[in-house]
C-alpha cells in the first residue's frame, strides 16, 4: 500500500515541488520518455538530456553540500547531499554507470522499485523520470510482481 502510494506522489506536482525539487513549469508530471534512455552509457550524455528536459537547475541544486551538525563531522559523515531525480528503467543498458557520477541521480529497474527510492526521508514525492516500457509494466509491477 505504501508503494503504491508513494508511486502516487510522484505525478503530484504540489508534493514535488514541496519536497524541494526545482521542476518547469512547463513540464507535466510524471516525466514519462522514451525507451532510449535506458541505452544511454556516458555521463555526459544523460547529463544533457535531463537538461534538455529543463532539469539543469535541478542538477545544479543536487550539487551543493552542506557541512553536517554535530558530532557526525568526526565520524566520516562531513557532509550531506541533496536527492535528486530517480530514473525508473525496466533494464539496464548503460544507464547505471552514466549516472554513477552525477550527484543526486539514481537509476532505479522497476523490478527493485521500493518506497525507499520514491520516499527518502519518508517523505513522498520525489521528482520521477519514467522509461516507457517501466511505466507501462508499473500495473503489472504493482499487481503481482515483474520477472
Amino acid at each position: 500500500m505504501a508503494l503504491l502510494v508513494a508511486i502516487a506522489y510522484t505525478a503530484d506536482r504540489e508534493a514535488v515541488v514541496g519536497r524541494g525539487h526545482r521542476v518547469p513549469e512547463d513540464l507535466k508530471l510524471p516525466i514519462v520518455v522514451d525507451d532510449g534512455v535506458e541505452s544511454i552509457a556516458r555521463t555526459k550524455e544523460l547529463e544533457e538530456f535531463l537538461k534538455r528536459l529543463g532539469l539543469g537547475e535541478e542538477l545544479e541544486r543536487c550539487k551543493q553540500k552542506k557541512v553536517r551538525a554535530g558530532k557526525g563531522k568526526r565520524r566520516g559523515r562531513r557532509y550531506k547531499r541533496r536527492v535528486g531525480p530517480l530514473i525508473v528503467v525496466l533494464e539496464d543498458k548503460g544507464i547505471f554507470d552514466a549516472a554513477d557520477n552525477l550527484p543526486g541521480v539514481d537509476v532505479v529497474r522497476l523490478k527493485d522499485l521500493s518506497v525507499l527510492h520514491l520516499a527518502p526521508g519518508a517523505k513522498p514525492g520525489r521528482l520521477t523520470i519514467w522509461s516507457r516500457s517501466a511505466f507501462e509494466k508499473l500495473d503489472e509491477f504493482v499487481l503481482g510482481g515483474v520477472g
